[in-house]
């Protein structure tokens, strides 16, 4: 997308050879090098600051995931080219200009990352439950089967779920999480086909089936986006316009309470997704 802002579409089969016990430095060459970026931040935020099990911070949404990786570009002295200055230039987030200083260098260090799931999804947890990260485990064989309706979502509606946005501590509060929420959400306004691409009529009869005989299936993103926020940044996700639905409660994730949120984006005119100014609930 730029010099400080990677995109990796779903990396599916690439992820096969991904040891999700070992970090991201001793994965094989054939893993996506933005995706082992994103690895490297999320093994920072989640699995050394939150104590997320090293085993759990990968699953088997990622292969289907599409992936932002931010960058900063961080001097290093000639005479200790080892050492990282800490810090950033003010616009090393959204520009490739880096002039740097004399005897120095600069180096492209991932500082913050955040993954967007397309449909189908697992049931949404239950209120109180408790499990292992983002519905790591127990997800039906096809997912299609997983369907649970709440106050602000009928259980049928396709959806698309951000998660995993991390941002390393030192490059907090540099508007790097405003930064990947925006780029993945106006991405995704303007590339439903690509999230939720047509169904063949046989599998479109199928989803029918699926949802009850009579109800039309859902071939079409509308633009609903769901997160499952910790507990504490139920404020910051607020900001963005996303609304806590009550009726998903509180449950826990790696021993950290999360809580459902949605917000409806508009569909951009580049999608041939239909739009429809329907509000969320």
């Amino acid at each position: 997308m730029s010099e400080f802002i990677s995109f990796l579409p779903p990396p599916g089969l690439a992820l096969a050879k991904y040891d999700s016990a070992a970090l991201h430095t001793t994965q094989s060459p054939d893993v996506p090098e933005v995706f082992r970026d994103a690895m490297s931040v999320r093994e920072d935020v989640f699995v050394k600051e939150q104590n997320v099990a090293l085993e759990n911070e990968v699953d088997m949404d990622d292969a289907r995931s599409f992936h932002w990786v931010a960058y900063a570009s961080v001097g290093t002295s000639s005479s200790d080219s080892n050492t990282a200055m800490g810090g950033v230039d003010k616009d090393s987030a959204t520009s490739a200009e880096n002039p740097g200083r004399k005897g120095s260098t600069a180096m492209r260090l991932p500082v913050g990352t955040i993954r967007l799931v397309p449909p189908p999804h697992p049931p949404h947890p239950e209120p109180g439950s408790s499990q292992k990260i983002d519905n790591h485990e127990g997800l039906p064989q096809d997912m299609q089967s997983g369907f649970s309706k709440t106050d602000m979502h009928d259980g049928k509606e396709a959806y698309i779920k951000l998660g995993r946005l991390s941002v390393l501590e030192a490059f907090r509060k540099l508007g790097l999480a405003r930064l990947l929420i925006d780029a993945a959400l106006t991405w995704a306004s303007e590339n439903g086909d690509k999230i939720l691409p047509p169904r063949s009529p046989a599998a479109a009869e199928q989803r029918r089936l699926e949802l009850g005989g009579g109800a039309e299936a859902e071939d079409v993103w509308r633009g609903l986006v769901l997160v499952h926020a910790q507990a504490y940044l139920e404020k910051y996700w607020a900001s963005f316009g996303f609304i806590r639905d009550s009726s998903m409660g509180e449950w826990e994730e790696e021993k950290i309470m999360h809580v459902g949120m949605w917000k409806r984006v508009e569909v951009g005119a580049q999608s041939p997704v239909a739009r429809k100014s329907s509000v969320v609930g």
